[in-house]
C-alpha cells in the first residue's frame, strides 16, 4: 500500500494560538487596576512610637520608625502630643548626620518628602545634601525624590 504524506493545517494552529491569546487577555482584564492604594492615616500612638524610635541611639530602630513614616499619608497631620514640624526637625538632624549610615539617611530623605509642609523650611538642606558630592548616591537620590 503507497502511503501519501499528509498536508498539515497551519492554519488551524494560528486560529488556535489566537483564540488562546484572546481569552486569556479577556479572563484576566477584569483585574487589571491603575489605582494606587491609599496611604493609611496614623494614629496618635504610632507617631509617638515613631517619634521615640527618632531619639533612639541605635541607627537601625532609626531606620525603621523612617520607613514607617513613609507608609503613612502625613499630609494633614494633626497630633496633639507630637507636632509633624518636630518630626521634621529630627528627620533633618538625621539626613545631615554624616556618622549615620547612608540607608539612615536615605530613609530619612524618604520621610522629610512624605512630610509635605512641615518639611518645607528644610528644603535647603535637602539641596545641600543634592549638591555634596561626598554624599551616597543613594541618598541623594532619596533626597532629589523629597
Amino acid at each position: 500500500m503507497l502511503l501519501t504524506p499528509r498536508q498539515n493545517s497551519k492554519l488551524s494552529l494560528f486560529f488556535f494560538f489566537c483564540f488562546t491569546l484572546l481569552l486569556t487577555l479577556f479572563l484576566s482584564l477584569p483585574w487589571v487596576n491603575a489605582k494606587e492604594t491609599p496611604k493609611p492615616k496614623p494614629q496618635d500612638w504610632q507617631i509617638n512610637g515613631i517619634s521615640a524610635a527618632l531619639d533612639d541611639g541605635h541607627d537601625q530602630i532609626k531606620k525603621y520608625a523612617l520607613d514607617k513614616l513613609v507608609e503613612y499619608d502625613l499630609k494633614d497631620l494633626k497630633s496633639p502630643v507630637k507636632k509633624p514640624e518636630d518630626i521634621a526637625e529630627k528627620a533633618a538632624k538625621i539626613l545631615k548626620d554624616e556618622k549615620v549610615s547612608a540607608g539612615v539617611r536615605s530613609s530619612a530623605a524618604s520621610a522629610l518628602g512624605n512630610l509635605g509642609d512641615a518639611a518645607t523650611k528644610y528644603v535647603p538642606d535637602i539641596a545641600n545634601i543634592l549638591k555634596d558630592e561626598k554624599v551616597d548616591a543613594f541618598v541623594r537620590s532619596d533626597a532629589a525624590s523629597a
